[in-house]
């Protein structure tokens, strides 16, 4: 009877160990994609951007956009272009894909006083640093920082001049689907 019992209590300790055994390890292994497309946004921009992934961590990316400024006069606006390469920081979680990116901005001001018009270019030097948090083989959803070596514009002798320089921060969404 006392054998009895010490197997019992053997079977029922040894129990949740071959049963934790058994069950599979889930994984989240994605598969690598070689392209994706999608929106960048937050309150005062919206654009649409590509990348190509040339190797497993590195690619590259650029972005269209549209500036919305509530200080521009009627018939003003303006617009830019980022071209970054980019380096995924390898992680063993799947899910995260933390990202740096170094390139160039362009940016355009088109500006209108009535009788003097124009637009006013700019190329210089940005980056960012963002996360990533893919959603499925296809869907990921980040927050982004980009940052740039902006201008300060304003009517000199009746045209628009850059006349300072200044950084640029800007926090943005993106969601992107992987081709």
């Amino acid at each position: 009877m006392a054998m009895s019992k010490l197997l019992l209590l053997a079977l029922i300790l040894a129990a949740p160990g071959l049963a934790a055994q058994q069950i599979p390890a889930e994984t989240s292994a994605y598969r690598p994609y070689k392209a994706s497309l999608g929106i960048l946004a937050n309150p005062r921009v919206i654009g649409l951007q590509v990348e190509a992934r040339l190797l497993r961590h590195f690619g590259v990316r650029a972005a269209g956009l549209q500036v919305f400024d509530a200080n521009q006069r009627q018939n003003e606006f303006s617009a830019g272009g980022l071209g970054l390469l980019t380096f995924y920081i390898p992680l063993k979680n799947q899910r995260l894909e933390p990202v740096l990116g170094l390139g160039g901005v362009y940016s355009l001001y088109h500006w209108d006083v009535g009788h003097h018009r124009g637009n006013l270019h700019d190329v210089n030097l940005g980056g960012g640093a963002g996360l990533n948090l893919r959603f499925s083989n296809n869907f990921r959803a980040g927050f982004n920082v980009l940052a740039a070596n902006g201008f300060r514009a304003d009517y000199v002798e009746g045209a628009m001049r850059v006349v300072g320089r200044r950084l640029l921060i800007m926090p943005a969404l993106s969601l992107d689907v992987l081709l």
